[in-house]
């Protein structure tokens, strides 16, 4: 009986220790401060020295009132340690005179990070044609031109003198959201609210916002010489300036793009976003990797040769509404074969649009 007795306190306090290790270990842990070595790096990839660098440690508070940070300058092989504690998240900062600031994207707490980050020297900004756009297609089935120095559709549909680009829109209804019952409960509701505000009852926006749409939405360009290219290796995410300087001379693509989108879920969309979500629990989720687009228009050739053309660049793809929609932004330069869309912030050419971009 004794001897088992003494076999119980001895595993008694083999646990307290085992758990006071632990304790330890994890206190150890959450007091250790968080390094963060930045490398500050050039287009090119060479380092680049002078940079001021800035890791920011995250409060708890959210409006930056608890953020701790720790500045330094980079050496002359572009490094810099910052070291802090963070209670949320950490975040790198870079600038630099003559160059376009840089971030990187958010860091998790409680461990050390190594982080290059690229900086894009400020060369020759210029005025530009800069939009974001939002289109509603005023027919479907047919190629419509789009203006990119008006900033709206060819005439007889908009203003447009020039055909930079073609969209062409095709949806089909594939039913209401809601079920009958549910809809002769809201559509008097609806109209009601409407009166009470001084609005006319439209059905057909009713349908719009409440239907299920399925859609396919194409561009296209007027000459195999004109198109569009991916920019993906330079582009750099969180910097201020994310696209390369130059639209490249070669390498567009004149066949169609198309887009397919659906403003519903069905069984299968459901099941197949459960099997990727089940893979990336297994694998890690990937990282979103961003890209940017240029376009080539307005081409003029002669025997095969190009000795006309403008150059267009799109931070990121169109986006398509399955109802029959896009929005993009755009960078249009107006000056013939000048391949620069390094925008000059303030100066847009685009006198309506009352939001600043970056350049």
């Amino acid at each position: 009986m004794k001897k088992w007795l003494k076999l119980e306190v001895w595993m008694m306090k083999t646990k307290i220790r085992v758990i006071v290790v632990l304790v330890l270990v994890g206190m150890f842990h959450s007091l250790r401060a968080e390094k963060v070595g930045v490398t500050v790096l050039d287009e090119q990839s060479e380092p680049l020295g002078g940079a001021i660098v800035d890791v920011w440690y995250a409060g708890f508070q959210g409006d930056g009132s608890g953020d701790k940070k720790s500045s330094g300058v980079s050496d002359k092989n572009g490094k810099y340690v910052g070291e802090g504690k963070a209670a949320m998240h950490i975040e790198v900062h870079v600038s630099k005179e003559g160059w376009y600031t840089s971030k990187s994207k958010m860091l998790p707490k409680g461990k050390d990070h190594t982080v290059p980050l690229v900086l894009r020297k400020k060369e020759h900004p210029v005025p530009l044609y800069v939009r974001d756009v939002f289109l509603k297609f005023p027919v479907f089935d047919k190629w419509l031109g789009f203006d990119f120095e008006v900033g709206d559709w060819v005439a007889p549909q908009g203003r447009g003198k020039s055909r930079d680009v073609q969209f062409k829109f095709h949806r089909e209804y594939m039913g209401s959201e809601y079920s009958e019952r549910d809809l002769a409960e809201l559509i008097p509701r609806v109209i009601e609210a409407k009166k009470k505000r001084g609005e006319k009852w439209d059905p057909e926006t009713f349908k719009l916002q409440t239907g299920k749409w399925k859609s396919e939405f194409q561009m296209a360009f007027s000459s195999k010489l004109e198109g569009i290219i991916e920019e993906k290796k330079g582009y750099l995410p969180y910097s201020k300036m994310k696209m390369p300087h130059l639209a490249p001379e070669e390498g567009y693509r004149s066949e169609e793009i198309v887009i397919n989108k659906k403003s519903y879920h069905t069984e299968k969309d459901e099941r197949e976003s459960l099997k990727r979500m089940r893979s990336y629990v297994k694998s890690g989720v990937p990282e979103f990797q961003p890209t940017g687009y240029f376009i080539r228009t307005r081409v003029v050739e002669v025997n095969g040769k190009i000795i006309k053309a403008n150059y267009v660049k799109l931070p990121k793809m169109i986006g398509v509404g399955s109802a029959g929609s896009i929005n993009f932004i755009y960078y249009f330069n107006p000056a013939v074969n000048d391949r620069n869309l390094e925008y000059r912030p303030k100066s847009n050419l685009a006198i309506e649009q009352r939001r600043e971009y970056e350049p």
